[in-house]
């Protein structure tokens, strides 16, 4: 019969991870002793000389939709 080793693994208690993408980095903070849901807090930070409201990727308000049909129907006629 073989013998079981009754350690428990230790697991960390307050961890954090960070992504980065081309516009910002994020940090999601974990901490077990609070939830084990989810992370306790998320924190962005935005790359210097990215501007969130001349972003590429923006989306458009229905504004800007209407404004575009406006200039593609006076185009086609």
């Amino acid at each position: 019969m073989a013998l079981q080793n009754n350690k428990k693994e230790d697991k960390p208690t307050k961890w954090e991870r960070v992504y980065e993408d081309e516009e910002s980095i994020s940090i999601w903070k974990y901490d077990r002793t609070i939830t084990t849901n989810g992370p306790v807090s998320v924190e962005y930070r935005w790359k210097r000389g990215f501007n969130i409201w001349t972003s590429p990727n923006k989306k458009k308000t229905i504004k800007d939709l209407i404004s575009e049909e406006k200039k593609s129907k006076k185009k086609g006629n």
